[in-house]
């Protein structure tokens, strides 16, 4: 990718004016009102932004937007990006047009420059009053940036309320979101398919398995081959989890690529593609077991199952989301399993919450579990994991079983990852 060249040229930008509305963009400004904000703004500082495609519905990598409580809003985008500026609906001018290089020099620093140029926009589309401010930048250049928009504007107060009004708005997806998860989730289905299709046809040799009359079988090939399904779908992987025996019993542990793949031991894969160079994800669990599965493996498996059930099937709209953690806290207490409600320092047993929003983020709002000061409730449009889990590394085992489901208009559950879960693979290679 091209170097940005500096410039001097200096047209003058366009006027504020009202862009074609679509839901997303209503949304925010109802949100906007309720919430008291005078308007907001968003800042991609030369690195993709999830906030900065939320509202532009654009990967700009290098802009600056800024929208009024009214709807009006003005985008400010680097030249190299005005094709997919051109596609906002929103009034625009350039970094270059408004002489940023020798702005910088006369304000003393780019966080200045920067700041500056908010203020001036938002004096342009008449906000005063508090402002929402987003972006992904260092949190000393921002703090330096808001600082110098408060001093050339004391007009402006930057908004510091939790949650704040994207989180609040990326609550609940819109049908084009959904589109896009429905995407991503597809592909992992693929993913877990493709491999669990590719265990079952390993020949056992003694502690390791060989495929092909290849070399042994590793986690990493594991991992290369759920990767390689990604591609397929036009999808990145990120992170993915491929751990076995007591690393799945560290809920994040990414695993290890030189392990061989052993039988009758657990192997715990947790796959959360998105869109290739940002967008929406997906998120899918399984466990699996190559060979018979040793009685304590399949006791604890059948235990996370039961729960996963229990509350995939109890979910109803209006009911808070941290209800269906309570559920799997009695149910796993009820069996003998430490919890973080029973003993909050455990490190074994189940070790986190129930579930998370996903989409532009893998994890984002709602929770389905945290303190009882969570009161969000199921709600048409939430995008949840359900994904209990079972962890015991000292004896050499995790297990989790996760499903992404989105609540429909209608109130009814719709699972985008219905994977089968069984848990024993049997090889036949």
């Amino acid at each position: 990718m091209p170097d940005r060249v500096a410039g001097t040229a200096r047209p003058r930008p366009t006027g504020p004016s009202k862009p074609p509305e679509d839901a997303l963009r209503q949304d925010l400004d109802r949100l906007m009102h309720e919430r008291g904000l005078a308007g907001m703004v968003v800042f991609a500082h030369d690195r993709y932004s999830p906030e900065m495609y939320y509202v532009t519905r654009q990967k700009l990598h290098y802009a600056i937007y800024c929208r009024a409580a009214d709807g009006r809003a003005h985008l400010i985008h680097d030249p190299m990006e005005r094709d997919q500026a051109a596609k906002i609906g929103a009034d625009q001018s350039t970094f270059l047009q408004h002489g940023l290089p020798r702005m910088i020099e006369r304000e003393g620093s780019p966080a200045r420059a920067y700041g500056r140029l908010i203020a001036d926009t938002c004096a342009g589309l008449g906000i005063r009053g508090r402002v929402a401010c987003f972006g992904e930048t260092s949190s000393g250049f921002a703090y330096e940036m808001l600082e110098h928009v408060r001093a050339c504007d004391p007009a402006l107060e930057i908004d510091r309320s939790f949650p704040d009004v994207l989180s609040v708005a990326r609550t609940t997806k819109d049908p084009a979101e959904l589109e896009a998860i429905r995407h991503a989730a597809r592909g992992a289905v693929a993913a877990i398919q493709r491999l669990r299709d590719y265990l079952g046809k390993l020949r056992p040799v003694g502690d390791h398995f060989r495929s092909n009359g290849s070399g042994p079988v590793t986690l990493g090939d594991l991992r290369r081959l759920i990767h390689l399904e990604f591609l397929e779908h036009k999808l990145e992987g990120g992170e993915t989890i491929v751990s076995q025996g007591r690393d799945a019993g560290v809920p994040h542990n990414r695993g290890d690529d030189a392990q061989l793949l052993r039988p009758g031991t657990p192997l715990l894969v947790d796959i959360f593609p998105g869109e290739a160079g940002g967008g929406y994800h997906s998120d899918l669990t399984r466990t699996f077991c190559v060979g018979q599965a040793p009685p304590e493996l399949r006791k604890v498996w059948d235990d996370v199952h039961d729960a996963f059930r229990l509350a995939l099937d109890g979910l109803k709209v209006g009911e808070p989301c941290r209800t269906y953690q309570e559920r799997v806290c009695d149910l796993f207490e009820q069996r003998g399993h430490v919890t973080l409600r029973s003993n909050e320092a455990t490190q074994e047993g189940y070790v986190h919450g129930l579930g998370h929003g996903v989409g532009l983020s893998v994890h984002e709002a709602p929770r389905m579990g945290g303190p009882p000061t969570n009161t969000q409730a199921l709600a048409p449009g939430m995008v949840i994991t359900i994904e209990p889990g079972l962890y015991y590394p000292s004896r050499g085992m995790g297990v989790r079983i996760e499903d992404l489901v989105v609540v429909r208009d209608d109130g009814s559950i719709e699972n985008l990852t219905p994977a089968p879960y069984d848990l024993e693979v049997e090889p036949r290679g």
